[in-house]
């Protein structure tokens, strides 16, 4: 299970750092779920509600940051997304 962690640390530096298809070569929709599944359980750190970001809030939504090749990143998923993810 992933941990929430404090929104704070969801700056605009560490967003900007790529894309999932960049780092993962895949996007985030329902047809890829599956193959983030496993990225998700490898490379994620924690999340917290999209609409408690002070840099690019949204709503119905979490924020999850991920750790790879000694760098953080992070991107949003729906909460749909999210919990299928973390099942």
């Amino acid at each position: 299970m992933i941990s929430k962690i404090n929104s704070s640390l969801f700056e605009w530096t560490i967003w900007r750092s790529g894309s999932p298809l960049d780092l993962f070569g895949c996007q985030l929709r329902e047809y890829n779920l599956n193959k983030m599944k496993s990225i998700f359980s490898k490379y994620a750190i924690g999340y917290c509600d999209g609409e408690n970001l002070s840099c690019r809030p949204k709503k119905n939504h979490k924020a999850v940051m991920f750790f790879k090749d000694e760098t953080y990143y992070w991107f949003h998923f729906t909460n749909e997304e999210f919990a299928q993810l973390s099942q």
